[in-house]
């Protein structure tokens, strides 16, 4: 697993924090191939929401390519990547690729042990 912070790193994306950017999720993902689990730190600790301006932390999240959301308000953000989802905004073949990760983390992980 790898968690993202909430720290900037202009180099790369000067608009948002690692945890919520989609630059930083490709880099993971397509560059360095990573096909594990990613994490955001706490959506709910306030320190992304300067950064937001018209989309909620949790979507942010999500679209950028995390597959778990560490949060203090687990139903705040179900209920606003749910809506997300049924809107379109978010399309749902990213929350079956999350799925699929965290299904093969724990049978890999916490059956064989």
């Amino acid at each position: 697993m790898i968690l993202f912070s909430h720290n900037i790193v202009k180099c790369r994306d000067n608009k948002y924090p690692a945890s919520i950017s989609k630059i930083w999720h490709d880099i993971l993902r397509n560059e360095l191939k990573y096909s594990g689990l990613i994490l955001t730190d706490d959506l709910s600790m306030g320190a992304i929401k300067k950064y937001i301006i018209d989309e909620s932390e949790s979507v942010l999240a999500v679209k950028a390519g995390n597959d778990i959301m560490i949060t203090g308000d687990y139903d705040k953000h179900l209920n606003e990547v749910i809506k997300a989802v049924q809107s379109g905004e978010i399309e749902e073949n990213l929350i079956y690729k999350a799925c699929r990760r965290i299904i093969a983390w724990k049978l890999k992980y916490l059956l064989n042990f």
